[in-house]
């Protein structure tokens, strides 16, 4: 019986000697996309995205943006669910005004 390497063209250590023998021929690096089955349009795509730590994302730098970045993770960090009572003063004056079938009502009847 045939061992399972061989007779499995996709298996692991058949795809190891096909990207040996490839890589005497091709760079690695335009290797890869093609394994990945990505064509010439889609990879220049993509490389168009790429960004140096110097240069510009949209509108900001990149500190600028690593800043915001920054700021957000730390804002998010100290989020409070909890229910607070903003108003204390208008709930204590609520409280003790007059009432008429759950209504305020004045004092001057």
């Amino acid at each position: 019986m045939n061992d399972s390497n061989t007779s499995d063209p996709f298996s692991m250590a058949n795809i190891q000697k096909a990207d040996a023998f490839l890589a005497q021929f091709i760079d690695i690096k335009q290797l890869l996309p093609i394994k990945e089955g990505l064509t010439k349009e889609m990879i220049e795509y993509f490389n168009q995205f790429k960004f140096s730590t110097q240069g510009q994302i949209g509108p900001l730098t990149y500190q600028e943006r690593q800043k915001k970045i920054q700021k957000y993770r730390q804002k998010k960090n100290t989020r409070q669910f909890s229910k607070k009572n903003h108003y204390d003063y208008r709930a204590k004056k609520a409280k003790t005004r007059q009432r008429e079938k759950g209504r305020f009502v004045s004092n001057k009847k």
